[in-house]
């Protein structure tokens, strides 16, 4: 692995994780910008790119092996997304995590991601509902694994898959919120028993289930049912562990 920067230091009292296995050959429409965002996202959510800390592109370069501009690129998309911020004499640092932004995120989330399942479940295509359930397959097999990072990484293609079948790329505004949504619940789910992380699971096989059924109105209750689930979540880490 290379060895870590002063910039890239992993979150406070975690362990390394292991990179991801080396990159898949670009998509067809895919551009080398769109991997680093992906690869910088990846490693923000995880928290390798600890809340605070500071982003040095040459240092992100050198990991990622990908050009300096295509990396530059990638950081004022993400910056754009608020999930990096330029702060004055130290450059670009990756946005906190704090319980205020969560609510506000997920506010507009639901209302991105009801439309999205629902458009999804009328639009797929016989080829996207056989890999709808086959991505809801994985998650039941991943249900209850200790390490949560392959659980939300899956996530991340799910999302990209509910997109492609809504086909409506005004939708596309969820992906930031989906990164900022998913590292708040990494950094806070050992926190509390009160909220087991397989019920995030069962939610993510339910609506995965009723789009690939074309279910329009059942894949629109469970993203309603989700939300009411990880938003009592957000304000249970900010009323009572705070």
């Amino acid at each position: 692995m290379t060895a870590k920067t002063p910039e890239m230091d992993a979150a406070p009292g975690k362990a390394a994780r292991p990179r991801p296995p080396a990159p898949r050959p670009l998509a067809a429409d895919e551009s080398l910008a769109d991997r680093a965002y992906r690869a910088i996202e990846d490693l923000i959510v995880t928290m390798e790119l600890a809340p605070g800390a500071r982003v040095s592109e040459p240092a992100l370069v050198q990991r990622l092996g990908i050009g300096r501009t295509p990396v530059r690129e990638a950081l004022q998309r993400l910056a754009a997304d608020r999930i990096l911020v330029n702060r004055p004499r130290r450059g670009m640092v990756v946005c906190e995590i704090d319980v205020h932004t969560q609510l506000r995120v997920l506010e507009a989330r639901r209302a991105l991601e009801v439309a999205m399942v629902r458009a999804a479940a009328r639009r797929r295509t016989p080829a996207q509902a056989e890999r709808l359930t086959a991505m809801a397959g994985e998650f039941r097999r991943m249900r209850g694994q200790a390490d949560h990072v392959p659980v939300l990484r899956h996530d991340r293609a799910f999302i990209d898959l509910l997109l492609d079948c809504a086909a409506n790329p005004f939708l596309n505004g969820i992906v930031p919120l989906y990164a900022i949504s998913r590292r708040f619940w990494l950094a806070h789910h050992q926190r509390t028993d009160r909220f087991d992380p397989a019920e995030i699971t069962d939610f993510h096989i339910r609506i995965g289930e009723a789009v690939a059924a074309g279910d329009d109105p059942a894949a629109g209750r469970f993203a309603e049912a989700f939300h009411d689930h990880i938003e009592a979540f957000a304000r249970y880490v900010g009323l009572e562990l705070s």
